[in-house]
């Protein structure tokens, strides 16, 4: 799926639309993010948990200095930042990716092995155009499969267009 987002509303909006298919999806319970500086994936994070339950209590901010940061939702999130650590993944998102309880937003994702991802996943691209940006969602599994088919679908409605078969 691809989306283009022309403002912090669209972004919102999209956040708004994962985080209730998040909460549909209990398999799916990692989001990697990727994109370069600046392109975005703190803030659809940010988007997204403040649309989970508890999250207008979350601080949420960068993780690049403390390499994660946890959030007081529900589902719980940890917000992982990988950029500065290629070589090393915190403790911290080990235990949350062990948790199936805990949602998960990782940063730089690609420094993750592939061994080390679960079945289901989301694989989110980020990208700064001009004065917009392009998300890509890439779905692993079949529960992720769902989540977009049914996220598709609901953006269309906002935007007003119909849904585009994946």
């Amino acid at each position: 799926m691809d989306v283009e987002l022309t403002s912090l509303e669209a972004t919102m909006a999209l956040g708004s639309l994962l985080a209730s298919e998040l909460l549909r999806e209990p398999a799916v319970r990692l989001c990697l993010l990727h994109g370069d500086l600046g392109s975005g994936k703190t803030t659809l994070t940010r988007a997204v948990v403040e649309h989970l339950p508890g999250g207008s209590q979350a601080e949420i901010s960068s993780p690049t200095f403390t390499f994660c940061n946890s959030y007081p939702t529900r589902p719980p999130v940890l917000h992982a930042d990988l950029y500065r650590s290629p070589l090393g993944v915190p403790d911290e998102l080990w235990d949350a990716l062990d948790d199936d309880a805990t949602l998960c937003f990782v940063e730089w994702g690609e420094n993750l092995s592939a061994a080390d991802l679960p079945e289901e996943y989301l694989d989110i691209r980020l990208k700064s155009c001009d004065k917009k940006h392009l998300v890509t969602l890439r779905t692993h599994g079949a529960a992720s499969r769902r989540l977009v088919e049914r996220l598709q679908k609901g953006w269309s409605i906002l935007q007003g267009t119909s849904p585009v078969a994946l």
